[in-house]
């Protein structure tokens, strides 16, 4: 891999270098958990040398390019520190993603190793792909006398993740040593991190928030918590893992906030927490309003971030007051870390005026190295700055009224921002294009006034649209893509309404979809709870819902929506839920049954 990154003074050494003199000062702490598993400093030291000693005699080299693909769990993080280790970079996969995006990213990545467990390693049996199986318990030797890890340079790549972009195929972003240990350097100063403090790893691999998480904890001697893939999705049990394990910095989006916010209305336990840092996606001032008047300016901290993966995770820091939130009707967040340097520019390359909106530029030692294998879009979109240092057009919008002060105005382009994740909806469309009936795909995101922000497939179909037509259609787009990229709804036309310019009107789609949605339907009768609950979902959802198997979470649900169900489930038919029923998946029909029998069983029928 070959890159092109910022000089970085004052470089510590390679992550797993700054996390081995940890462990030499720090081996009976706590360095890693995941529910009863855990690992000290010195044992995940020891593992990761061991298995990187296993690599490199499987011919892994320094340079190279090694995917991981793991569950969540301590074994995850033994298999990423063995790789960097190596030399090598990793490639988080998420096993949840369709087979035919894991195939993309390993094809274009060209990754000739693959670091799994054994419970996903099938998957990756292909030609020019060797695949070593590691799993829980697995204890190689020790490394032959001599062996060391790798030394590297600030330059060396560190990881790759793949993200959506304006191509419409996603993209492997290429990040180094350097980038994320100056990202600790520079911020320290203002969250003070230290070995007392207890981080989640809330989020995938394959999500840089991740990055921010993960190395918080493990470079400074903290302690990293896993979360369970079912607690994320889970905000009451989420509360609980935060109170119970005495988290000090929970990193979370802002959609995933609002969850964890109602809980904490709620519930208001004593927390540990001395930072909430929110990121990924637009404020959302009505949650982070309601903490502070809850908690206090000398409660826990609460700190909006703005950043991107290819400038490693963060680019400003906002801790946030009650009067900042009125200020604008922007997100806002803040002064740029020390290192880095933000310009507002018009479309002509010229800096706006104060007040005026303007691409966000940003320019230092954080902008990655460019996109892996595709030096096209990597002069399109990096380039060098007057003063030589590495710039990104992020193609995100901002505004400053005083210089100093940023706040976040959405996006130039039709990228869409959701749940903390980018999405480019040219992805979807193609997928939606691909099937035989669909035609001109139109995908946009919709906010309900009363439900959740979603996206909605509209599709030219020569066939009448039915239930079957439209889920068959959804079906196909969620066979290739994430479930985070995946339409919640899909509504069939046989021709989209045009703009002067002779263009599909995307406002016309939005006012459409959301009148026939704010369309009032029959009442169910009180004896009918699966008609209680069918209507329940379609209040908090803010779209119809019909019989289905379908995960709730691939199907468009947020935490937030599935707390709202809940509440309205307890008020309207006096019901308790018990979120371990769905311990295997939650979908309407698993619901709609849990609901009837415990409804059957209050009523003595």
């Amino acid at each position: 891999m070959s890159t092109t990154a910022n000089a970085t003074p004052g470089f510590r050494g390679g992550l797993h270098e700054v996390f081995h003199r940890q462990a030499g000062a720090l081996p009976a702490r706590t360095a890693v958990e995941y529910g009863d598993e855990s690992l000290t400093y010195q044992e995940l030291d020891r593992l990761s040398d061991r298995l990187a000693a296993r690599l490199g005699a499987r011919g892994v080299r320094p340079g190279d390019l090694v995917g991981l693909a793991f569950p969540r769990g301590t074994g995850m993080v033994v298999a990423l520190l063995a790789v960097l280790k190596t030399g090598a970079a990793y490639l988080p996969i998420d096993p949840d993603h369709p087979a035919p995006r894991v195939r993309h990213i390993v094809g274009h990545s060209r990754a000739r190793y693959v670091v799994a467990d054994p419970a996903l390693a099938d998957g990756f049996d292909q030609p020019g792909v060797t695949v070593v199986r590691h799993g829980p318990g697995a204890a190689p030797d020790d490394p032959p006398p001599g062996w060391t890890p790798a030394q590297v340079t600030a330059d060396t790549p560190a990881y790759v993740l793949y993200t959506s972009g304006t191509t419409g195929r996603p993209h492997g972003v290429v990040v180094t040593h350097g980038n994320v240990d100056r990202l600790f350097r520079e911020t320290r100063p203002w969250f003070g991190f230290s070995r007392d403090d207890v981080w989640t790893v809330f989020h995938s691999l394959a999500f840089d928030f991740s990055v921010w998480e993960l190395w918080g904890a493990l470079l400074h001697g903290g302690r990293a918590v896993v979360v369970p893939t079912a607690t994320t999705r889970a905000p009451e049990r989420f509360y609980d893992l935060v109170a119970d394990r005495a988290v000090t910095v929970l990193s979370q989006t802002p959609t995933a906030f609002r969850a964890f916010d109602a809980v904490d209305a709620r519930r208001g336990a004593a927390l540990a927490l001395r930072h909430t840092v929110l990121g990924g996606e637009a404020l959302d001032k009505d949650s982070a309003a309601a903490w502070l008047t809850r908690h206090g300016e000398a409660g826990p901290g609460l700190v909006n971030m703005y950043g991107i993966t290819e400038t490693t995770v963060h680019v400003t820091y906002r801790p946030l007051t009650p009067d900042l939130l009125t200020v604008s009707p922007y997100s806002p967040i803040g002064r740029p870390i020390p290192d880095l340097t933000l310009c507002l520019l018009d479309d002509q390359g010229r800096p706006v005026a104060p007040g005026e909106t303007g691409e966000i530029h940003v320019s230092g030692p954080g902008v990655a190295a460019g996109y892996l294998h595709d030096p096209e879009l990597t002069d399109a979109r990096f380039s060098r700055a007057a003063t030589g240092e590495r710039t990104y057009r992020t193609g995100d919008l901002g505004v400053t009224y005083d210089g100093t002060e940023y706040y976040f105005a959405g996006r130039a382009d039709r990228q869409i921002k959701l749940h903390g994740y980018r999405i480019d909806p040219r992805e979807i469309e193609a997928a939606a294009d691909a099937h035989p009936d669909l035609s001109g795909s139109v995908v946009l995101k919709v906010t309900p006034a009363d439900g959740e922000a979603h996206l909605v497939l509209f599709a030219l179909s020569p066939h009448t649209s039915t239930p079957e037509r439209r889920a068959a259609a959804l079906a196909l787009v969620r066979a290739s893509l994430p479930a985070y990229a995946c339409p919640a709804q899909c509504v069939l036309l046989t021709e989209h309404p045009r703009n002067h310019h002779g263009k599909a009107d995307h406002e016309a789609l939005r006012a459409a979809y959301l009148a026939e949605e704010r369309a009032p339907r029959p009442e169910p009768g009180d004896d009918d709870p699966v008609a209680r609950v069918r209507a329940i979902w379609e209040q908090v959802l803010g779209r119809p819902v019909t019989a289905s198997r379908t995960d709730f979470f691939e199907d468009g649900g947020t935490s937030l929506d599935l707390i709202r169900i809940m509440q309205e489930t307890r008020k309207q038919l006096s019901v308790e839920v018990d979120l371990g029923a769905f311990a295997d998946g939650l979908s309407f029909d698993l619901y709609a049954d849990h609901v009837g029998e415990r409804f059957a069983t209050r009523n003595g029928s």
